[in-house]
């Protein structure tokens, strides 16, 4: 599974039936139990190193970002990716600005040149990441901005949410429960 407290917590609630979101401490303790309980299945908690155990055939499923699944799917034909039914958490990929930056107006002429449509587009189809910049949608080839991986359809997306910042009480509880996960 993800290395991701938010990731795994979603996956749990969404499995349970429950939020993706919920701060309902009930809700967060069922989802850790179940955490916990399927930690006998789990080979490790990864992020993008899982692709390349995926390609070799050491694990057999893993709760991957979807650019991690695709180029694992890209390395290896016999990988198929899947929504679960039950939901997912939607994914946005960002660029940001520190506040602390000394050189603002530089960061803001790389950001801009990085959302030019035909830049855009490129970095699509190199990294296999899904684009929301409709510009640069015009230049990928259709196989690709019909992917379901990058792009899921419509019924897969029906019970798809955002995350959402929680409240202190339910983020601080959302951490003391991802500590026990990790150390059961």
């Amino acid at each position: 599974m993800i290395d991701d407290p938010i990731e795994v917590f979603g996956a749990c609630l969404k499995k349970l039936g429950l939020p993706l979101n919920s701060s309902d401490p009930e809700h967060l303790r069922r989802a850790a139990k179940e955490a916990v309980d399927q930690k006998r299945m789990l080979r490790a908690y990864l992020n993008a190193e899982v692709r390349d155990q995926l390609v070799a055939g050491d694990v057999l499923a893993a709760q991957a970002w979807a650019i991690t699944a695709q180029q694992a799917m890209d390395a290896s034909p016999k990988l198929a990716y899947a929504h679960p039914k039950e939901g997912f958490a939607l994914f946005a990929d960002n660029m940001v600005i520190l506040r602390e930056s000394k050189r603002i107006e530089l960061a803001h002429q790389f950001v801009n040149y990085m959302l030019r449509p035909p830049v855009n587009a490129a970095v699509v189809m190199t990294t296999k990441t899904a684009t929301c910049n409709a510009g640069a949608q015009r230049f990928l080839p259709d196989a690709l901005r019909a992917n379901p991986t990058l792009y899921p359809p419509a019924e897969a997306l029906k019970n798809a949410e955002w995350f959402e910042p929680q409240s202190i009480g339910g983020q601080r509880l959302r951490d003391r429960l991802w500590t026990e996960i990790k150390s059961a």
